[in-house]
């Protein structure tokens, strides 16, 4: 009877042992998803294509809505934003074709409506994005990905609206940075 109980003991402890295997095994396979989504949630803003402002004007600029800038392939579809129309826009600040390291002093830097994350990088679309050019005297502090407001005089480029150059410049412009308040605020 003693080895009854010796063999049942011994299968309880390999059910013991087999299912601590399973559970590290899926442990194991789920914590780096996880970690991946976490980390992919916190770094990535929100998308800011889709947002409406709330109002047309802000003292003498138009409002940007990104979709007004969208060019189809045989029209400029931009509905009342056009060259040389004063505007201010949201958007993450990005570098464009030189790199540029974070903290550095810059002139200028490429606007974008989405910041992208850290595992999927923005996308870059001529007509998605704005080549900003600060007036002089006004450089700012480089910060990949960061949310800032532009103002300035936006100017239309030929080009491929699915390419890698922008399509858009702001010239004589200014930025500041800007908030996620800033959205809820500004747009719906």
């Amino acid at each position: 009877m003693s080895e009854r109980r010796a063999g049942a003991s011994g299968n309880g402890n390999s059910l013991r042992h087999a299912f601590q295997t399973v559970i590290v095994l899926v442990a194991l396979i789920y914590l780096p998803a996880i970690a991946i989504v976490i980390v992919t949630t916190k770094t990535a803003g929100p998308d800011l294509f889709d947002l409406t402002p709330l109002v047309s004007r802000s003292d003498q600029y138009w409002m940007l809505a990104w979709p007004e800038l969208q060019r189809s392939r045989h029209t400029l579809h931009t509905g009342s934003i056009s060259s040389g129309a004063m505007i201010r826009a949201l958007g993450y600040m990005m570098e464009g074709p030189q790199p540029v390291r974070d903290g550095e002093r810059v002139q200028g830097f490429v606007l974008l409506p989405d910041a992208g994350s850290l595992w999927h990088p923005a996308h870059r679309f001529g007509d998605e994005m704005i080549d900003v050019r600060l007036s002089v005297g006004n450089e700012v502090q480089f910060a990949e990905r960061s949310l800032v407001w532009v103002w300035g005089t936006l100017q239309m480029l030929p080009g491929d609206p699915s390419g890698h150059q922008p399509l858009y410049v702001l010239e004589n412009a200014r930025s500041e940075p800007a908030s996620g308040a800033d959205i809820g605020k500004s747009f719906r």
